[in-house]
């Protein structure tokens, strides 16, 4: 068996159901044909592997499998066991910030030396002044990566972005995860393990609403992939398809559904799922480990570019370790969940009973 045949089974074993093709399109299709696909206009063609008996019923089994999945990590983190590992998780809380702040820095130096904006698929000289804009990148992400000037720096990265939507029109969302980070580097800056902490001492603005904080960045987060997954896979299924035949994903047969069509559709289904779970906040640590589980599967099965991971890597990484506050999880796990009103829970930190919080950034 190949090292390939090895990963996609291993993802099989991991989540207990059939994997779906999660490969980033834009990454692995040519960049001609990936816009040629985008711009042939909207079809719901994917949803018509649902009148096959057979493919409707591989989709019920596949559903019933995640649920089972789902309901078994819900018992679990209600045991000991599940409450010791998430409290293992969030003494990393601090870290996570760092995390994203240093993948987006490579992320924008990397996208500026490939003539990118943010990905490949989006050529830098598109852009008014692509020369500019590309020393803009390269000072960007070099700023960021020492935490100098952050806030003035994060705020001409949104202005950038903001302004590309003329040029690329609404598929810049798909890059939603960049203008997350960088409006909540706007806001809050960088005082800890920055040059802007010894040159300007603590940002003492808008303290009271930072731990909103990991809230803004989920949410966008979650936002760029459910976008990607509806306007990509779902509304251009032949994009997919492409990724299905090219690749000739279902001569594996003992892992993949035979037919192109019911990949496709739930290549699309899986990442809308995997998506709206991020923004709601339900069972996060599940989801995120999932999602990151088949981005890694998909850069080593289809050879994607490394660089335009580097965000997706950090975010997730922050989402793992910080704790669960404005989240569905929240609301139904946390062990204060008997102290306050249930209606409270979701906007309390994880330390509001018997302690008091401190933020990372003082």
């Amino acid at each position: 068996m190949s090292w390939r045949r090895t990963l996609l089974a291993l993802a099989a074993l991991f989540v207990g159901v059939v994997p779906r093709a999660f490969a980033h399109e834009a990454y692995v299709i040519s960049y001609d044909n990936f816009w040629r696909g985008v711009n042939a206009g909207y079809s719901l063609h994917a949803f018509d592997a649902l009148r096959n008996p057979v493919d409707l019923h591989i989709t019920l089994a596949i559903v019933l499998a995640v649920l089972l999945v789902y309901v078994l990590n819900f018992w679990f983190r209600l045991s000991r066991a599940g409450q010791n590992v998430t409290a293992f998780f969030e003494r990393f809380a601090r870290l996570g910030p760092h995390l994203v702040r240093i993948t987006i820095a490579a992320a924008l130096i990397f996208s500026a030396a490939s003539d990118s904006f943010l990905g490949p698929e989006l050529h830098l000289g598109l852009l008014p002044y692509p020369g500019v804009v590309k020393l803009a990148l390269y000072l960007m992400g070099v700023l960021i990566a020492l935490g100098l000037f952050t806030e003035l720096v994060a705020l001409a990265g949104v202005v950038i972005f903001l302004a590309s939507l003329f040029t690329y029109g609404h598929y810049v969302f798909t890059y939603l995860n960049y203008f997350g980070e960088l409006v909540v580097l706007f806001l809050f800056g960088m005082r800890v393990a920055s040059l802007d902490r010894y040159l300007f001492g603590p940002l003492r603005r808008l303290r009271v609403f930072e731990k909103y904080e990991t809230l803004i960045v989920r949410v966008l987060y979650g936002l760029a992939l459910l976008y990607a997954a509806v306007t990509i896979k779902l509304l251009h299924p032949a994009l997919t398809l492409d990724v299905v035949n090219n690749w000739n994903l279902t001569q594996f047969h003992w892992l993949f559904p035979s037919d192109p069509l019911l990949v496709t559709l739930g290549a699309g289904l899986v990442e809308a799922a995997i998506g709206l779970f991020i923004i709601v906040g339900f069972e996060m640590r599940l989801t995120v480990l999932i999602s990151l589980f088949y981005i890694t599967l998909s850069l080593l099965y289809f050879r994607e570019l490394v660089w335009p991971h580097f965000l997706l890597y950090g975010i997730s990484l922050n989402l793992l370790v910080q704790p669960e506050t404005f989240t569905l999880d929240h609301l139904i796990f946390k062990e204060h969940r008997l102290a306050m009103q249930w209606w409270k829970r979701p906007f309390a930190p994880h330390n509001t009973v018997g302690k008091s919080d401190e933020s990372f950034r003082a």
